[in-house]
Protein backbone atom coordinates (compact mmCIF):
# COMPACT_ATOMS: atom_id res chain seq x y z
CA UNK A 1 0.00 0.00 0.00
CA UNK A 2 1.34 3.74 -0.83
CA UNK A 3 1.81 6.15 1.51
CA UNK A 4 1.34 9.26 1.47
CA UNK A 5 2.60 12.65 2.31
CA UNK A 6 6.31 13.80 1.70
CA UNK A 7 9.09 11.85 2.07
CA UNK A 8 10.96 11.61 5.56
CA UNK A 9 14.40 10.93 3.50
CA UNK A 10 13.88 14.00 0.99
CA UNK A 11 12.90 16.37 4.33
CA UNK A 12 16.44 15.11 6.16
CA UNK A 13 18.21 15.44 3.35
CA UNK A 14 17.00 18.90 2.87
CA UNK A 15 18.05 20.13 6.45
CA UNK A 16 21.70 18.73 6.76
CA UNK A 17 22.96 21.88 4.95
CA UNK A 18 21.28 23.97 7.92
CA UNK A 19 22.76 21.58 10.94
CA UNK A 20 25.96 19.62 9.17
CA UNK A 21 29.25 21.54 9.56
CA UNK A 22 31.12 22.71 6.97
CA UNK A 23 33.48 19.67 7.02
CA UNK A 24 30.46 17.53 7.56
CA UNK A 25 29.52 14.53 4.84
CA UNK A 26 26.20 15.11 3.19
CA UNK A 27 23.67 11.95 2.89
CA UNK A 28 23.68 12.95 -1.07
CA UNK A 29 27.62 13.85 -1.38
CA UNK A 30 29.28 12.20 -3.89
CA UNK A 31 31.51 9.73 -4.07
CA UNK A 32 30.37 9.16 -0.71
CA UNK A 33 27.26 7.96 -0.75
CA UNK A 34 27.83 6.09 -4.08
CA UNK A 35 27.30 2.05 -3.91
CA UNK A 36 29.01 -0.67 -6.73
CA UNK A 37 24.91 -1.86 -7.22
CA UNK A 38 22.94 1.31 -7.75
CA UNK A 39 19.61 1.20 -6.33
CA UNK A 40 16.71 3.46 -6.06
CA UNK A 41 16.69 5.41 -2.40
CA UNK A 42 14.94 4.42 0.24
CA UNK A 43 11.63 6.56 0.95
CA UNK A 44 12.86 6.84 4.84
CA UNK A 45 16.31 6.29 5.79
CA UNK A 46 19.55 8.43 4.48
CA UNK A 47 22.27 6.53 2.61
CA UNK A 48 24.49 6.12 6.09
CA UNK A 49 21.14 5.30 8.13
CA UNK A 50 20.26 2.01 5.46
CA UNK A 51 23.85 0.91 5.68
CA UNK A 52 23.26 0.80 9.40
CA UNK A 53 20.38 -0.66 9.19
CA UNK A 54 22.23 -3.54 6.89
CA UNK A 55 24.90 -4.16 9.21
CA UNK A 56 23.26 -4.53 12.29
CA UNK A 57 20.81 -6.79 10.40
CA UNK A 58 23.55 -8.86 8.76
CA UNK A 59 24.95 -12.10 10.77
CA UNK A 60 28.74 -10.82 11.22
CA UNK A 61 26.84 -8.56 13.50
CA UNK A 62 25.00 -10.93 15.64
CA UNK A 63 28.02 -13.44 16.41
CA UNK A 64 30.07 -10.25 17.99
CA UNK A 65 28.11 -11.20 20.95
CA UNK A 66 30.01 -14.41 21.62
CA UNK A 67 33.41 -13.04 20.27
CA UNK A 68 36.46 -11.95 22.64
CA UNK A 69 37.33 -8.53 22.96
CA UNK A 70 40.06 -8.56 26.22
CA UNK A 71 39.20 -11.87 28.22
CA UNK A 72 38.71 -15.04 26.77
CA UNK A 73 35.28 -16.42 26.82
CA UNK A 74 34.58 -14.62 30.13
CA UNK A 75 32.33 -16.67 33.16
CA UNK A 76 31.34 -12.97 34.15
CA UNK A 77 28.45 -11.75 31.90
CA UNK A 78 29.47 -8.76 32.46
CA UNK A 79 32.90 -8.47 30.69
CA UNK A 80 32.90 -6.41 27.33
CA UNK A 81 32.42 -8.54 24.22
CA UNK A 82 33.06 -7.33 20.91
CA UNK A 83 30.01 -6.55 20.07
CA UNK A 84 29.42 -4.36 23.13
CA UNK A 85 32.78 -2.72 22.45
CA UNK A 86 30.71 -1.84 18.65
CA UNK A 87 28.03 -0.42 20.39
CA UNK A 88 30.77 1.60 22.76
CA UNK A 89 32.49 2.95 19.48
CA UNK A 90 29.42 3.88 18.24
CA UNK A 91 27.85 6.13 21.50
CA UNK A 92 31.16 7.84 21.52
CA UNK A 93 31.07 8.55 17.62
CA UNK A 94 28.22 9.92 18.20
CA UNK A 95 28.87 12.08 21.10
CA UNK A 96 31.76 13.46 19.60
CA UNK A 97 29.74 14.27 15.75
CA UNK A 98 27.02 15.99 17.24
CA UNK A 99 29.46 18.55 18.91
CA UNK A 100 31.45 19.29 15.71
CA UNK A 101 27.88 19.31 14.07
CA UNK A 102 29.08 15.73 11.43
CA UNK A 103 27.12 12.87 10.17
CA UNK A 104 25.79 11.22 13.34
CA UNK A 105 24.39 8.66 10.88
CA UNK A 106 27.48 7.85 8.96
CA UNK A 107 29.90 7.81 12.12
CA UNK A 108 26.81 5.35 13.52
CA UNK A 109 27.08 2.95 10.85
CA UNK A 110 31.02 3.05 10.41
CA UNK A 111 31.29 2.47 14.25
CA UNK A 112 29.02 -0.79 13.90
CA UNK A 113 30.84 -2.44 11.35
CA UNK A 114 34.19 -1.65 12.00
CA UNK A 115 34.93 -4.79 14.05
CA UNK A 116 32.93 -7.32 11.58
CA UNK A 117 36.29 -9.56 10.22
CA UNK A 118 37.59 -9.73 13.81
CA UNK A 119 38.57 -13.47 14.65
CA UNK A 120 38.04 -15.27 17.59
CA UNK A 121 39.71 -15.12 20.83
CA UNK A 122 40.82 -11.48 20.20
CA UNK A 123 43.80 -9.84 18.97
CA UNK A 124 45.17 -12.99 20.07
CA UNK A 125 43.36 -15.26 17.41
CA UNK A 126 44.05 -12.70 14.61
CA UNK A 127 47.95 -12.62 15.29
CA UNK A 128 47.57 -16.77 14.73
CA UNK A 129 45.15 -16.09 11.83
CA UNK A 130 47.77 -13.35 10.35
CA UNK A 131 50.67 -16.02 10.85
CA UNK A 132 48.46 -19.28 9.12
CA UNK A 133 47.74 -16.85 6.66
CA UNK A 134 51.15 -15.45 5.90
CA UNK A 135 52.32 -19.01 5.28
CA UNK A 136 50.17 -19.47 2.35
CA UNK A 137 51.06 -15.88 1.20
CA UNK A 138 47.80 -14.31 2.17
CA UNK A 139 47.21 -11.31 4.05
CA UNK A 140 44.89 -11.50 7.27
CA UNK A 141 44.12 -7.85 9.35
CA UNK A 142 40.74 -7.33 11.50
CA UNK A 143 40.52 -4.01 9.25
CA UNK A 144 40.42 -5.19 6.17
CA UNK A 145 38.54 -8.67 6.80
CA UNK A 146 36.07 -6.47 8.12
CA UNK A 147 35.77 -4.44 4.40
CA UNK A 148 35.68 -8.02 3.02
CA UNK A 149 32.73 -9.47 5.25
CA UNK A 150 30.83 -6.08 4.05
CA UNK A 151 31.91 -6.49 0.70
CA UNK A 152 32.22 -10.47 -0.45
CA UNK A 153 31.14 -12.83 2.70
CA UNK A 154 27.59 -11.44 4.11
CA UNK A 155 24.81 -12.74 1.60
CA UNK A 156 21.90 -10.20 2.11
CA UNK A 157 20.69 -10.28 -1.35
CA UNK A 158 20.37 -12.33 -4.63
CA UNK A 159 21.85 -10.41 -7.34
CA UNK A 160 24.74 -9.90 -5.71
CA UNK A 161 27.29 -10.55 -2.80
CA UNK A 162 27.74 -8.46 0.08
CA UNK A 163 25.62 -5.96 1.87
CA UNK A 164 26.46 -2.86 -1.02
CA UNK A 165 27.24 -0.23 1.39
CA UNK A 166 28.57 3.11 0.71
CA UNK A 167 31.97 4.22 0.05
CA UNK A 168 31.92 6.49 2.89
CA UNK A 169 31.29 3.62 5.31
CA UNK A 170 33.23 0.84 3.94
CA UNK A 171 36.33 3.17 4.05
CA UNK A 172 35.85 4.08 7.61
CA UNK A 173 35.63 0.72 7.70
CA UNK A 174 38.83 -0.40 6.21
CA UNK A 175 40.78 2.70 7.69
CA UNK A 176 39.33 2.20 11.40
CA UNK A 177 43.10 0.83 13.11
CA UNK A 178 43.09 1.65 16.47
CA UNK A 179 46.92 0.05 17.42
CA UNK A 180 48.80 3.27 16.65
CA UNK A 181 47.30 6.66 17.74
CA UNK A 182 47.96 9.70 15.78
CA UNK A 183 47.31 13.45 17.89
CA UNK A 184 46.28 14.79 14.59
CA UNK A 185 44.26 12.98 11.45
CA UNK A 186 42.91 14.95 8.77
CA UNK A 187 40.63 12.92 6.12
CA UNK A 188 41.98 11.92 2.66
CA UNK A 189 39.24 14.06 0.69
CA UNK A 190 41.08 12.64 -2.76
CA UNK A 191 40.34 8.95 -1.99
CA UNK A 192 38.04 7.53 -4.15
CA UNK A 193 36.39 4.09 -4.34
CA UNK A 194 38.91 2.72 -6.41
CA UNK A 195 41.50 2.74 -3.66
CA UNK A 196 39.17 0.21 -1.85
CA UNK A 197 40.49 -2.46 -4.38
CA UNK A 198 43.52 -2.55 -2.44
CA UNK A 199 43.34 -0.80 0.55
CA UNK A 200 46.16 -1.17 3.44
CA UNK A 201 46.43 -0.71 6.82
CA UNK A 202 46.29 2.57 8.29
CA UNK A 203 45.41 4.33 5.69
CA UNK A 204 43.90 7.45 6.46
CA UNK A 205 39.40 7.70 6.15
CA UNK A 206 38.06 9.93 2.84
CA UNK A 207 36.08 11.79 5.25
CA UNK A 208 35.82 13.35 8.91
CA UNK A 209 33.34 10.80 10.28
CA UNK A 210 35.60 8.04 9.73
CA UNK A 211 38.61 9.93 11.77
CA UNK A 212 36.33 9.87 13.95
CA UNK A 213 35.35 6.98 14.70
CA UNK A 214 39.14 5.86 14.22
CA UNK A 215 39.94 7.77 17.35
CA UNK A 216 36.76 6.44 19.11
CA UNK A 217 38.14 3.58 18.73
CA UNK A 218 40.97 3.90 20.92
CA UNK A 219 38.97 5.91 23.77
CA UNK A 220 35.87 3.72 23.50
CA UNK A 221 38.20 0.52 24.19
CA UNK A 222 40.67 1.82 27.00
CA UNK A 223 38.83 2.98 29.61
CA UNK A 224 36.44 -0.12 29.32
CA UNK A 225 39.64 -2.43 29.26
CA UNK A 226 40.79 -0.78 32.31
CA UNK A 227 37.23 -1.13 34.20
CA UNK A 228 37.14 -5.33 32.87
CA UNK A 229 40.53 -5.41 34.49
CA UNK A 230 38.94 -3.91 37.46
CA UNK A 231 36.58 -5.74 37.80
CA UNK A 232 37.58 -9.42 37.17
CA UNK A 233 38.09 -12.31 39.91
CA UNK A 234 41.37 -12.03 40.05
CA UNK A 235 41.72 -7.91 40.12
CA UNK A 236 44.43 -7.31 37.38
CA UNK A 237 44.98 -3.77 38.47
CA UNK A 238 43.73 -0.98 40.45
CA UNK A 239 43.20 2.56 40.34
CA UNK A 240 45.89 2.88 42.71
CA UNK A 241 48.41 1.68 39.93
CA UNK A 242 47.54 3.72 37.40
CA UNK A 243 49.97 6.35 36.18
CA UNK A 244 49.72 9.89 37.72
CA UNK A 245 49.27 11.63 34.80
CA UNK A 246 46.21 9.60 33.73
CA UNK A 247 44.50 10.08 37.43
CA UNK A 248 44.97 13.64 37.03
CA UNK A 249 44.25 14.47 33.05
CA UNK A 250 41.95 11.44 32.56
CA UNK A 251 40.61 10.20 35.52
CA UNK A 252 40.57 6.39 37.00
CA UNK A 253 37.57 5.02 35.74
CA UNK A 254 35.69 4.29 32.48
CA UNK A 255 33.38 7.19 32.55
CA UNK A 256 35.94 9.90 33.97
CA UNK A 257 38.27 8.66 30.75
CA UNK A 258 35.85 8.60 28.25
CA UNK A 259 34.44 11.95 29.17
CA UNK A 260 37.56 14.08 29.31
CA UNK A 261 38.58 12.85 26.34
CA UNK A 262 35.72 13.07 24.44
CA UNK A 263 36.30 16.82 26.08
CA UNK A 264 39.71 16.94 24.69
CA UNK A 265 38.66 16.24 21.26
CA UNK A 266 35.86 18.45 20.32
CA UNK A 267 37.92 21.23 22.14
CA UNK A 268 40.72 20.36 19.80
CA UNK A 269 39.13 19.45 16.95
CA UNK A 270 38.03 23.30 15.24
CA UNK A 271 38.92 22.49 11.40
CA UNK A 272 39.38 19.56 8.83
CA UNK A 273 41.13 17.12 11.15
CA UNK A 274 40.02 15.55 14.60
CA UNK A 275 43.02 16.09 17.35
CA UNK A 276 43.98 15.84 20.97
CA UNK A 277 45.78 18.72 22.97
CA UNK A 278 49.52 17.70 23.82
CA UNK A 279 48.54 16.94 27.51
CA UNK A 280 45.61 14.42 26.22
CA UNK A 281 48.00 12.89 23.78
CA UNK A 282 50.57 11.84 26.64
CA UNK A 283 48.07 10.91 29.11
CA UNK A 284 46.41 8.33 26.41
CA UNK A 285 49.43 7.01 25.40
CA UNK A 286 50.38 6.68 29.13
CA UNK A 287 46.73 4.91 29.28
CA UNK A 288 47.66 2.67 26.20
CA UNK A 289 51.01 1.87 27.41
CA UNK A 290 49.95 0.47 30.77
CA UNK A 291 47.12 -1.63 29.65
CA UNK A 292 49.46 -2.98 27.31
CA UNK A 293 51.76 -3.67 29.98
CA UNK A 294 49.75 -4.37 32.75
CA UNK A 295 46.09 -5.74 31.20
CA UNK A 296 46.97 -7.21 28.02
CA UNK A 297 50.61 -8.33 28.57
CA UNK A 298 49.18 -10.24 31.99
CA UNK A 299 49.40 -13.43 32.63
CA UNK A 300 45.82 -14.02 33.55
CA UNK A 301 45.19 -12.77 29.72
CA UNK A 302 48.04 -14.69 28.07
CA UNK A 303 47.64 -17.77 30.19
CA UNK A 304 45.07 -19.18 26.96
CA UNK A 305 47.32 -18.08 24.07
CA UNK A 306 49.31 -21.20 23.78
CA UNK A 307 46.11 -23.48 23.40
CA UNK A 308 44.90 -21.00 20.78
CA UNK A 309 47.96 -21.13 18.78
CA UNK A 310 47.82 -24.91 18.90
CA UNK A 311 43.95 -25.55 18.13
CA UNK A 312 43.97 -22.46 15.54
CA UNK A 313 47.00 -24.06 13.54
CA UNK A 314 45.43 -27.75 13.67
CA UNK A 315 41.81 -26.48 13.03
CA UNK A 316 43.08 -24.42 9.80
CA UNK A 317 45.11 -27.47 8.67
CA UNK A 318 41.71 -29.61 8.47
CA UNK A 319 39.31 -27.09 7.00
CA UNK A 320 41.84 -26.35 4.28
CA UNK A 321 42.35 -29.81 3.93
CA UNK A 322 38.66 -30.66 3.55
CA UNK A 323 37.89 -27.34 1.32
CA UNK A 324 40.81 -28.68 -1.30
CA UNK A 325 39.39 -32.06 -0.91
CA UNK A 326 35.85 -30.65 -2.33
CA UNK A 327 37.35 -28.59 -5.02
CA UNK A 328 38.70 -31.17 -7.01
CA UNK A 329 37.57 -31.78 -10.35
CA UNK A 330 35.04 -34.57 -10.98
CA UNK A 331 34.61 -35.33 -7.09
CA UNK A 332 32.69 -34.73 -4.01
CA UNK A 333 34.05 -34.92 -1.01
CA UNK A 334 31.67 -37.21 0.91
CA UNK A 335 32.17 -35.85 4.31
CA UNK A 336 31.74 -32.35 3.21
CA UNK A 337 28.45 -32.96 0.97
CA UNK A 338 26.75 -35.89 2.48
CA UNK A 339 25.04 -36.26 5.44
CA UNK A 340 26.57 -35.98 8.40
CA UNK A 341 26.79 -35.71 12.25
CA UNK A 342 29.36 -33.25 12.07
CA UNK A 343 27.68 -29.72 12.80
CA UNK A 344 30.70 -27.68 12.06
CA UNK A 345 30.99 -29.45 8.49
CA UNK A 346 27.38 -28.54 7.77
CA UNK A 347 27.86 -25.17 8.60
CA UNK A 348 31.32 -24.98 6.74
CA UNK A 349 29.21 -26.43 3.94
CA UNK A 350 26.31 -24.17 3.67
CA UNK A 351 29.22 -21.50 4.14
CA UNK A 352 30.35 -22.64 1.02
CA UNK A 353 27.19 -23.20 -1.19
CA UNK A 354 24.82 -19.99 0.21
CA UNK A 355 27.41 -17.63 0.84
CA UNK A 356 30.33 -17.64 -1.49
CA UNK A 357 28.62 -19.69 -4.23
CA UNK A 358 31.86 -19.40 -6.52
CA UNK A 359 33.72 -20.94 -3.86
CA UNK A 360 35.61 -23.43 -6.53
CA UNK A 361 37.34 -20.07 -7.59
CA UNK A 362 38.63 -18.98 -4.10
CA UNK A 363 42.29 -20.79 -2.54
CA UNK A 364 41.64 -23.64 0.11
CA UNK A 365 43.38 -21.58 2.66
CA UNK A 366 41.98 -17.99 1.93
CA UNK A 367 38.43 -19.83 2.39
CA UNK A 368 39.60 -21.29 5.04
CA UNK A 369 40.86 -17.95 6.85
CA UNK A 370 37.17 -16.44 6.13
CA UNK A 371 35.68 -19.23 7.67
CA UNK A 372 37.35 -19.20 10.97
CA UNK A 373 37.38 -15.52 10.98
CA UNK A 374 33.82 -15.78 10.92
CA UNK A 375 33.38 -18.39 14.18
CA UNK A 376 32.62 -17.33 17.71
CA UNK A 377 34.58 -18.23 20.33
CA UNK A 378 32.64 -21.00 21.40
CA UNK A 379 31.59 -22.00 18.06
CA UNK A 380 35.31 -23.15 17.67
CA UNK A 381 35.78 -25.13 20.32
CA UNK A 382 32.35 -26.38 19.43
CA UNK A 383 33.60 -27.64 16.20
CA UNK A 384 37.40 -28.17 17.91
CA UNK A 385 35.80 -30.65 19.78
CA UNK A 386 34.19 -32.68 16.88
CA UNK A 387 37.02 -32.49 14.91
CA UNK A 388 39.29 -34.04 16.84
CA UNK A 389 37.50 -35.67 20.32
CA UNK A 390 36.22 -38.89 20.58
CA UNK A 391 31.80 -38.90 20.91
CA UNK A 392 29.03 -41.68 20.60
CA UNK A 393 28.09 -42.35 17.62
CA UNK A 394 24.31 -44.19 18.96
Amino acid sequence: MAIRGRCPREQAENLEPEFLGKFATKSTDMPAARREYPQNPDRFRTEFDRDYTRIVHCRAFRRLRHKTQVFIDPLNDHICTRLEHSLLVASVSRTISKALRLNNELVAAIAVGHDLGHAPFGHEGERCLADLAKDHGLNFAHELHSLRVVDRLERMYEKHPGLNLTFAVRDGIACHYGEKVKQKLRPDRKKRPTRLNRPQVGGRPATLEGCVVRLADVVAYLGRDLEDAMMADVSIVTKNQLPPIVRRDLGSDNRSIIGSLIGDIVANSTGDFIALSNSGMKALLALKKFNNERIYSSPKVKERFRQIQLAMRVMFGEVAKLIAAAKKKGEKDKRLFAGNREYWVDVLRLFLTQDIRDWRQEKPAQLAVDFIAGMTDSFFIRAFQEMFLPYGTV
